[in-house]
């Protein structure tokens, strides 16, 4: 059996991690993955640290199994070449600022007339209208503005960076979601379609329990007073007396009941959801009594237990954990002159979606000269192309 989406091809647009994310989960499901890139600077992922020789492990991460096509969209010439490309594709995804695209020939009004097929994503900070259309951002401005820092922050008040870039990988899944929407609906009417993705809006929608709250009470959501960032004892993190943490989520009343015969504090049965001062009373008591055992030692307590618990981990911990190594979420694959080295799985598991033995991360326009004679471009075309700067190499 094929992959999902053996036959589909994609050209894509896009940089940094947003877009690039989007586009390996195709790839990884199967699809042909063009990535156009400026011959100058190229996808600026290319830069980011740590490297492996002369590629960015960041970028291989994001970019493994596509291919590397180096145009000058600033030409005629290389808007031609992006066209030919697009009259033979299914999906299309950029992610320039509002207006950018028009002037690259590689706007919609422009590519649906050469394929009116075409699935064509703008995937874009703000969307394409709005008082913000066009404005520069990225991940921390847009959790910033959706209120995610609002209610991510420290004792002192002060917000505090998620670890993850949050608004960028989760837009990134909802770009794929609904460009594989469209294209079912494109293949059942034979007719093709825009998709305009925002990061923001899709930054706003993580925000849909504090929404919940503030309009159905017209209390304004604070660090450390929402149900998921600790107001209260069942749902929180606690320190360990050797300095680990771990996470207690004891939300159903069974589990509740559960993890107070396991700490001895039975007094709090009918507290789970108990305003101040007992909550606060309850907090203390968890607190004092996961800081008198280790992390070990809370390990073995809970380990025939059925509560809903973790440990945080550490990088090294996570690749060792059972559970990832058992889905096959960290994998080595031979990335060719890169070597063997480890990358993340696909997120899904599915019928003939096997663990890839190899992977190829592509240099900056490795695969121009294959895609332009796919096209239809002469050896002699290609090489006038190349002397006038609008190919690389």
């Amino acid at each position: 059996m094929g992959l999902p989406l053996d036959g589909i091809r994609v050209v894509d647009l896009t940089r940094l991690l947003p877009g690039p994310f989007a586009t390996q989960l195709f790839a990884n499901l199967g699809a042909e993955v063009i990535k156009v890139e400026d011959p100058g600077v190229g996808d600026y992922m290319r830069f980011v640290p740590p490297a492996l020789d002369d590629t960015s492990y960041p970028f291989a991460m994001v970019n493994r199994d596509k291919k590397s096509v180096a145009v000058d969209l600033k030409t005629k010439a290389g808007q031609e070449v992006l066209h030919r490309l697009v009259a033979r594709a299914d999906i299309f995804v950029e992610q320039f600022r509002a207006g950018v695209a028009a002037k690259l020939g590689a706007d919609y009004a422009t590519l649906r007339t050469v394929n009116p097929r075409l699935v064509y994503c703008a995937f874009e900070g703000f969307g394409l209208n709005g008082p913000y259309a066009g404005r520069p951002a990225h991940d921390l401005d847009f959790e910033a503005l959706a209120g995610i820092l609002s209610v991510t922050g420290s004792e002192d008040g002060r917000p505090v960076i998620p670890g993850v870039p949050v608004a960028d990988l989760a837009s990134a899944y909802n770009a794929a979601f609904s460009i594989l929407a469209a294209l079912r609906r494109r293949d059942a009417t034979g007719k093709g379609e825009f998709v305009d993705i925002s990061i923001f809006d899709t930054a706003l929608s993580l925000m849909v329990l504090n929404f919940a709250r503030y309009l159905g009470t017209g209390e304004i959501p604070l660090p450390g007073e929402t149900l998921v960032t600790g107001q209260w004892p069942f749902y929180n993190v606690y320190e360990t007396k050797d300095g680990r943490w771990l996470s207690v989520a004891a939300v159903e009343p069974k589990f509740w009941t559960r993890l107070l015969g396991i700490l001895g504090l039975t007094e709090f049965e009918g507290d789970q959801l108990a305003d101040e001062p007992t909550r606060g009373r309850a907090t203390s008591a968890f607190r004092r009594k996961f800081r008198s055992r280790t992390l070990a030692e809370w390990r073995s307590a809970f380990k025939k237990e059925d509560i809903p618990w973790a440990p945080v981990q550490t990088l090294p911990e996570v690749m060792r954990d059972p559970q990832v190594v058992a889905r096959q979420m960290l994998t080595e694959v031979n990335l060719g002159r890169l070597g063997k080295r480890k990358v993340l799985g696909h997120p899904a598991k599915m019928e003939g979606l096997s663990r890839p033995a190899s992977a190829h991360v592509p240099a900056k326009g490795e695969h121009t000269a294959e895609v332009l004679r796919g096209l239809g471009y002469t050896a002699a075309e290609i090489a006038a192309l190349r002397k006038r700067d609008v190919i690389a190499p």
